[in-house]
């Protein structure tokens, strides 16, 4: 399905737990998922329904994240009946790997198409510093446990002004994966610790391979046919003599794609979210709707991902104060407050791991 502006929507992210193990710097530093008990939920009989229902307007590439999505209890199974679904193309998940190597081969057994690590740093003090988790070791389990089920793993990397390019990309290639560079997006703790990616990343690698070369990846049925050897995102990938890897950068920023993108997101609270660069969000299914079967379910929420889909911003407003929110509160005297937000004031008080970044 085509939205207003005439951009395909062929992908949807599931944010299926809002918990994570973990309590990233930028992401999540108030620990607000204590002891990992998940706020919100979504039951694999949920996640099924939308998947169906988005699979029946041209939705389907499908991502699982969170929080951290190997927390959910039913993740395997998850992947595996969402891989069942006709007109799913593809499913893949998005976790730190922490857990990944007690759930590796019960994901291929699942089909699941790819597997994105998020990872920062490979020095066991910093990663320590980074999350709050002495767990380096068990991430490393983890990607080596996918790689040799062999499960297509690329590594995600959040660039802050301490990340050492050099030393994750050689990781990267000495483990086979493709490695991509993320721009540090200005929602929660982020909106104070971003740093140029083409510089930063470019910049250094330069300095050890060489003239870099830019892949074309605008010929879409190149690049995403079939899924197996590239993505469905808006990474721009590099390549460098004497690296068998992709480098890849995702600049929200620096290098805005909101022309070219093509998903909504469901957080796990079970809200729409056409644009992650907006904290305007939508009913998926109202609390009140009463279904006499499936069939009458499915309709319902193929009308509200049509209504998503509708509502997507041209672009992202990430640092735009040109952008005004309305908050309404009630005082003590039963009135209603109104207050003019700015649009870089509501994303900084955002916290990412609750809407599945």
């Amino acid at each position: 399905m085509r939205d207003r502006f005439g951009r395909e929507i062929d992908y949807m992210r599931i944010s299926v737990i809002d918990s994570c193990n973990l309590n990233c710097c930028y992401c999540n530093p108030q620990d607000n998922n204590k002891n990992c008990q998940a706020i919100n939920i979504l039951s694999v009989k949920k996640v099924l329904c939308i998947v169906r229902a988005a699979t029946r307007i041209g939705i389907t590439h499908f991502r699982l994240t969170g929080g951290e999505p190997l927390l959910h209890p039913q993740i395997d199974e998850m992947v595996s009946q969402i891989k069942k679904i006709p007109g799913v193309r593809s499913v893949s998940l998005t976790t730190n790997a922490v857990l990944l190597a007690q759930h590796a081969k019960q994901l291929k057994e699942a089909d699941i198409d790819s597997i994105n690590v998020s990872l920062d740093t490979i020095d066991a003090s910093e990663y320590e510093y980074i999350t709050k988790k002495p767990l380096l070791d068990k991430v490393e389990h983890g990607i080596d446990a996918a790689i040799e089920c062999g499960i297509r793993v690329k590594i995600n990397v959040v660039l802050t002004p301490q990340t050492d390019v050099v030393a994750l990309t050689r990781y990267a290639s000495k483990k086979g994966t493709d490695i991509r560079f993320i721009e540090m997006m200005p929602v929660g703790e982020g909106h104070t610790n971003g740093v140029e990616p083409y510089e930063k990343v470019i910049g250094a690698l330069l300095e050890v391979y060489g003239t870099p070369c830019h892949i074309d990846t605008e010929n879409r049925e190149e690049i995403n046919s079939g899924y197996n050897n590239a993505d469905n995102g808006p990474a721009e990938y590099y390549s460098f003599h004497g690296l068998d890897i992709r480098v890849g950068l995702i600049q929200a920023i620096h290098g805005k794609f909101c022309d070219t993108c093509n998903r909504i997101r469901v957080t796990a609270d079970g809200r729409l979210m056409p644009c992650l660069g907006s904290s305007v969000t939508m009913d998926l299914v109202p609390d009140s709707c009463e279904f006499t079967d499936d069939l009458e379910k499915d309709f319902v929420i193929v009308q509200a991902l049509k209504a998503a889909i509708k509502a997507k911003p041209g672009c992202h407003n990430f640092n735009d104060n040109a952008v005004t929110y309305t908050k309404t509160t009630e005082t003590k005297t039963v009135e209603t407050k109104t207050t003019e937000l700015k649009a870089a004031e509501v994303n900084a008080a955002r916290n990412m791991s609750r809407i599945g970044g």
